[in-house]
């Protein structure tokens, strides 16, 4: 009996507990929505995950993104490239079987992995550290390691993910990890060896879906941005059978489908220079409102 009322009560506190959090995310998000939308300030996660739900349920947006046709307007003002990149590699996964690899830990968001194109896909997710949450119950494996050094067989994967990752490789991961292994810095082709790796591990005739920051070259020390040689450096390090690629570009009034000319001079905008993580900045937003990158470029190489 004392158990029973021991459980009834603990159920109560659970209610209540998520009762709270939902109360505070709605009303963080009313703040956000009636604020100038300013990216990360209070409620900009909540905002961007539920934009994100949104499009990943929405089989007309999928296709755009599959396509390569023109964004709705306005898409994902003041968002980060995010709202761009998981639609664009989730639409090319969507009729895509077998094992998926997310090397590092992109999807591993309860709405992009509870969206249509993932649900019922075996999936396997290698990062540097533990995240915050898990979804192991769901049959997610979870590996903890270097893309540089991977510990799977070859020609294991049917399809692996790499979203804006690969620029991290080789450079200082301090925020994300804090030991030796992620303050190595060796040189800024050193993506190349987790590209080898990513090849070997992926079945012939698989498919490897890579996004990062593209524009003008920029060593931010935790990463690197893309420029188009090192784009190309990437593509020929993998030698694949076909390549497609997608550029995705930022402006004041969201994001838009463009090309690499167009892109070739885009700035990313790093929020932790501004004052509004470093109190000894004077670095406000510029105009156009960037959460940090201006441009994107999406690879599709097929082993």
């Amino acid at each position: 009996m004392i158990d029973f009322f021991k459980k009834t009560a603990m159920t109560a506190i659970s209610r209540t507990k998520r009762g709270f959090v939902k109360y505070n995310n709605e009303r963080e998000l009313n703040n956000y929505l009636h604020s100038d939308r300013r990216p990360w300030r209070r409620g900009y996660g909540i905002y961007k995950n539920k934009y994100l739900e949104k499009i990943l349920n929405d089989p007309a947006i999928l296709n755009i993104f599959l396509t390569s046709q023109k964004l709705p307007e306005n898409y994902g003002y003041r968002l980060d490239a995010r709202v761009v990149e998981i639609p664009w590699v989730l639409a090319h996964l969507n009729d895509r079987k077998g094992l998926l690899l997310d090397a590092g830990s992109s999807l591993n968001n309860d709405i992009v992995l509870s969206s249509p194109p993932l649900k019922n896909k075996r999936i396997s997710i290698i990062t540097l550290a533990p995240e915050y949450q898990c979804y192991w119950n769901r049959g997610i494996s979870y590996l903890f390691g270097d893309l540089r050094n991977l510990d799977f067989r070859d020609n294991l994967f049917d399809s692996i993910a790499c979203i804006s990752t690969i620029e991290h490789v080789g450079m200082n991961n301090t925020m994300y990890m804090n030991n030796e292994i992620s303050n190595s810095r060796k040189n800024k082709t050193d993506f190349l060896s987790a590209i080898k790796e990513i090849k070997r591990v992926l079945k012939p005739g698989g498919r490897f879906y890579c996004t990062f920051p593209f524009g003008e070259y920029e060593d931010h020390g935790w990463f690197q941005q893309f420029d188009s040689l090192l784009a190309d450096q990437l593509i020929t390090g993998f030698v694949p059978k076909e390549h497609n690629e997608a550029v995705f570009q930022y402006d004041a009034d969201g994001w838009k489908i463009s090309d690499r000319a167009s892109c070739a001079h885009c700035q990313f905008f790093d929020v932790h220079t501004s004052k509004y993580f470093d109190s000894t900045s004077t670095i406000d937003f510029p105009p156009d409102y960037p959460a940090g990158e201006r441009a994107v470029l999406c690879l599709e190489l097929i082993k």
